[in-house]
């Protein structure tokens, strides 16, 4: 209930209430861990301490991720679909698709009422 109240800010705080790094809670009815700090993220990485089959509920599959992906792999199924995608993630690729974003917004302002346009020039310009 508190997700829902707090967005993402729930766990934070409910860390901060408890004064710890860990803490337990429930998701969606279901009971789970909050980690926090370095060793969090070495423990989460590690796949001796994590599966990730069957650990996202199936509204938020279906709706988020969707049946299949990466977030639902484990083991050499997930190396080879996560060095896929990382291979494809890299300084030229992410600059070409901005390029690409900023064109089609470009693209697309051009078709909008002048109050629009004049709205949208004027925060990028404060930038």
């Amino acid at each position: 209930m508190r997700l829902l109240m707090e967005g993402y800010a729930w766990l934070p705080g409910l860390r901060r209430s408890t004064g710890s790094d860990v803490v337990r809670t429930r998701v969606m009815g279901q009971p789970a861990l909050g980690l926090c700090g370095p060793e969090a993220a070495q423990f989460f990485y590690d796949e001796k301490h994590v599966q990730r089959h069957g650990a996202i509920p199936g509204p938020v599959l279906s709706t988020l991720f969707g049946h299949g992906a990466v977030h639902t792999l484990d083991g050499d199924a997930h190396r080879q679909r996560k060095s896929l995608f990382l291979s494809l993630v890299t300084r030229e690729s992410t600059a070409s698709l901005v390029s690409c974003v900023a064109a089609a917004w470009e693209d697309t302002v051009v078709g909008w009422p002048e109050a629009a346009r004049s709205c949208c020039s004027t925060r990028r310009a404060g930038r």
